[in-house]
């Protein structure tokens, strides 16, 4: 067994260096369309951290009138607080306002000195069960007697998953055209080997070899293609995350990046996977046609 697995890599090494160019642009474009694919997969990761914190906090303002009345006051924090959707509501006073107004802007003295502290409405705080349903929320308080504006401090994680959704799907459309590429480019250099040793592999069929025994070192240099390339696109992500991401970590400290070295060696595994089959794929497709011959 062993020494089949010397001769089986020894021919995939001899074949990868006959066809040099051809090695080359195959693991480029393999390095390339997974460094892509990596690149989704820590995308989705950060975006779903920051989404899943900013959600934990995510609340609908409701602001007051000035001259909403004491019964009417508590009469609708009461209605707000009755909804299934409602986990709980604050109650935020005008003094209270002006003091988060100036923690806010504390090294702003002008903006402080120019807004006069009857100027900030109150306002409820209305914490749901599901920052999802704040539409249907907000649909029913907006109206009500007392109510000046309803207002939602998730828009902002809501753009930041249309753009996500966004980013996502070109780079998937643009790893599947590479990893197609790849494909083919690896099916080529498998052929030219095959091709290069036509009167070697007819001697090895005439004497009994099978089809597996000359199959099996193509195949094998179609995977090592693949994985060197998949090797290259980890080494890569994981000097960006060492260089830049860390770094951007550590200098945004509010920012939930928590790219762990356990979620990069998980991605890594990924890489491989799909450089495994990429290589193998393309190893089958050039095969096919020859052994049928």
């Amino acid at each position: 067994m062993g020494l089949r697995l010397k001769y089986f890599a020894g021919e995939a090494v001899v074949n990868l260096k006959r066809n040099l160019f051809m090695t080359i642009a195959a693991i480029s474009t393999v390095a390339v369309s997974l460094f892509l694919l990596g690149g989704v997969i820590v995308l989705g990761h950060i975006v779903n951290n920051v989404v899943g914190k900013w959600e934990g906090k995510v609340e609908v303002n409701v602001f007051l009138r000035d001259d909403i009345s004491p019964t009417q006051q508590a009469g609708l924090q009461a209605s707000i607080k009755g909804m299934p959707e409602v986990q709980d509501v604050y109650y935020d006073s005008k003094a209270q306002a002006y003091d988060e107004y100036k923690q806010m802007f504390a090294g702003s003295p002008t903006l402080i000195q120019n807004v006069d502290p009857n100027a900030l409405p109150a306002s409820f705080r209305v914490k749901l069960h599901d920052p999802n349903k704040v539409d249907s929320v907000r649909s029913q308080i907006i109206g009500r007697a007392g109510v000046d504006s309803v207002t939602f401090g998730g828009d902002a994680v809501k753009k930041l998953l249309r753009i996500n959704a966004l980013l996502r799907t070109i780079s998937l459309v643009m790893t599947i055209l590479l990893l197609t590429a790849a494909t083919v480019l690896i099916a080529n250099t498998i052929r030219l080997a095959i091709y290069a040793r036509r009167r070697e592999i007819g001697v090895m069929k005439l004497v009994g070899a099978t089809n597996w025994f000359i199959r099996v070192p193509f195949i094998f240099e179609g995977v090592v293609e693949a994985v060197a390339g998949a090797m290259v696109a980890a080494g890569v992500i994981w000097l960006a995350k060492m260089l830049w991401l860390d770094r951007l970590s550590s200098f945004l400290a509010f920012l939930p990046i928590g790219l762990t070295a356990a979620t990069v060696a998980k991605m890594f595994l990924v890489l491989v996977l799909v450089g495994m089959s990429v290589g193998a794929l393309g190893s089958t497709l050039a095969l096919r046609r020859f052994l049928e011959v």
